[in-house]
C-alpha cells in the first residue's frame, strides 16, 4: 500500500486521497466580483510578477474562509488573490479591504517602516 501526505501534512493511503480530491473537486467555487465591479476602464490593475503573500477573506456560497495565498494584480479598489483549495490552484477577484499583507501581520502597533523597507 502506498501512503501520500496531503498539503496539510495528514498521511493518507492512495483511496482516502482520491476521495479527498473528489471532494475538493465537487466543493463550491468561490464568489469573486463582477466585471462591473471590478471597472477596468476606470481602475486599471497593476501587477506584480513576484506575488505578495496575503491573508484574505474569501466569500463562497454558504460561507467565508480565512486563507493564506498570494497576489498578483490589483486596482484601486480590489485585488485578485490565487491560493491553494486542496489539489486545485483557485483565483478570484475580491475587495482590498479583505486583504491584508502578511508582512503587516507581524508588526506591532506605533512600529515605522522606512523607505527601504527595514524598521525602526
Amino acid at each position: 500500500m502506498r501512503w501520500y501526505i496531503s498539503t496539510n501534512g495528514v498521511v493518507v493511503d492512495r483511496d482516502q486521497l482520491k476521495g479527498l480530491q473528489a471532494r475538493y473537486a465537487r466543493r463550491a467555487l468561490p464568489i469573486g466580483l463582477t466585471v462591473e465591479e471590478l471597472d477596468f476602464e476606470n481602475t486599471p490593475s497593476s501587477t506584480d510578477v513576484h506575488g505578495i503573500p496575503v491573508r484574505a477573506w474569501i466569500r463562497f456560497q454558504d460561507c467565508a474562509e480565512l486563507i493564506d495565498g498570494v497576489v498578483y494584480s490589483w486596482t484601486a479598489k480590489a485585488v485578485r488573490v490565487s491560493w491553494e483549495d486542496g489539489p486545485v490552484r483557485r483565483r478570484t477577484w475580491v475587495w482590498a479591504s479583505a486583504v491584508t499583507r502578511k508582512s503587516d501581520l507581524n508588526r506591532t502597533l506605533g512600529e515605522r517602516t522606512q523607505r527601504d523597507g527595514t524598521t525602526e
